[in-house]
C-alpha cells in the first residue's frame, strides 16, 4: 500500500524522496551527465537551487568567520605588546622624572637652575576678585 502512495506521488510531482533520485543509476551515467537529465532532478530544480545558493552562503559565512578570527588573534596580540610597551615607558617616565634624577640631569647639562627656597603657595581667589 505504501509503495502505491509513493509511485503516485512521485508520478503526480507532489512527492521528493531522495531515493528516487539514485534509482537506476550508475557510475557511467554520472560521469556523462545523464544524471543531471533525470525526471525528477529536472522537476525539483527550484528547490536544488535554493539548497546551493544556502550552501554558498554558508560557505562564504563560515570563510568570513575564519578570517575575522584570525584578525582578532592577531589584534590581541598586537594589545599585549602596546601594553607592555606602555608600561615600559611608563616605568622609565617615572624613573627619570625622580627629584633625584632632574637634578643629576640639570647638573650634566650644566644649568643655572637652583631648588626653590620658599616654599610653595597656594593662589586663591575670593568672590569679590581680591585676593
Amino acid at each position: 500500500m505504501e509503495e502505491k502512495v509513493k509511485t503516485e506521488e512521485v508520478k503526480n510531482g507532489k512527492g521528493f524522496h531522495i531515493g528516487d533520485l539514485f534509482q537506476g543509476l550508475h557510475v557511467k551515467d554520472i560521469f556523462l551527465g545523464r544524471f543531471i537529465s533525470n525526471d525528477i532532478l529536472i522537476r525539483q530544480w527550484k528547490r536544488i537551487l535554493v539548497i546551493v545558493i544556502l550552501l554558498f552562503v554558508y560557505i562564504s559565512n563560515r570563510y568570513t568567520c575564519q578570517q575575522k578570527i584570525a584578525q582578532i588573534g592577531e589584534l590581541q596580540k598586537q594589545l599585549v605588546d602596546i601594553r607592555y610597551e606602555a608600561l615600559t615607558l611608563s616605568s622609565k617616565l617615572m624613573g627619570s622624572s625622580r627629584q633625584s634624577q632632574v637634578e643629576k640631569l640639570i647638573e650634566s647639562k650644566g644649568l643655572d637652575l637652583h631648588k626653590s627656597k620658599q616654599p610653595p603657595f597656594k593662589l586663591v581667589k575670593n568672590k569679590h576678585g581680591n585676593r
